[in-house]
């Protein structure tokens, strides 16, 4: 299975960090955010990647090069309009899981323990799908959040930010397939941007593709967005990623 990493953004809440350095290359206790990502990806048996760039795309190049030197195979799909959003930079990779029934979904600024990817792939007869947290535990988790409703039936009926009624978070881990790139252009023809994920995984839920909610509650995450969240991220996950 390939995944894709989503690293194409801007990163302006956390300026002046980013005025010169894209935000996956900050780093959270001497390494880059982005390293963590392909390490769990690597721990947790996935071998082969898909970097989407955006903004300062050159110096990701440079870290990651062809992934060798961290034992995964790297390809890279470019997004010179990363300001649509990170559903439209996630249509950019589309060329490239042709060959791909499903694909495992992570957000390059999420720190992210290899079990929950484990749990997605242990699910696979299950996709698509999104790991959850039932029960958050860090202030990060829940400010600014995008939280998702799940019924008794165990799938997604709703995702925002401003959801009034919710039960869980979601932890930017997914397993997609062709539906969500059919929801993607669909809402590509009303140009209505920027274009964010979460409005295209609530189209595709609402055409009939069911999205099952994959519980990782109790494994550690952390979405980094602020310089707070830097400076949380320091403080509480030393070793828990080598756990």
């Amino acid at each position: 299975m390939k995944a894709v990493i989503l690293a194409a953004g801007r990163g302006e809440r956390l300026s002046p960090l980013t005025d010169h350095k894209p935000k996956p290359l900050l780093k959270v206790s001497g390494k880059p955010i982005l390293q963590y990502t392909i390490d769990t990806l690597k721990h947790a048996g996935i071998n082969r990647c898909i970097v989407i760039t955006g903004y300062k795309a050159q110096a990701i190049r440079e870290f990651l090069g062809d992934g060798s030197r961290f034992g995964i195979e790297v390809q890279y799909s470019h997004n010179p309009e990363y300001v649509k959003g990170n559903a439209f930079s996630l249509r950019t990779a589309r060329y490239l899981l042709e060959d791909e029934k499903i694909f495992l979904l992570i957000m390059s600024d999420h720190i992210v323990h290899k079990a929950i990817v484990e749990a997605a792939l242990k699910n696979l007869c299950n996709a698509p799908l999104l790991c959850v947290d039932r029960e958050p535990r860090y202030p990060p988790q829940i400010k600014d959040a995008t939280k998702v409703l799940v019924n008794s039936e165990n799938f997604i009926v709703d995702i925002g930010k401003n959801l009034s009624s919710w039960n869980a978070i979601d932890t930017g881990v997914f397993l997609l397939n062709e539906k969500i790139f059919q929801a993607i252009d669909y809402e590509v023809e009303k140009e209505v941007y920027p274009l964010e994920l979460n409005r295209c995984v609530k189209r595709m839920i609402s055409t009939g593709t069911q999205l099952w909610a994959c519980d990782v509650s109790g494994c550690f995450w952390l979405d980094i967005d602020t310089q707070a969240d830097l400076t949380f991220a320091e403080k509480v996950f030393k070793g828990v990623l080598d756990a």
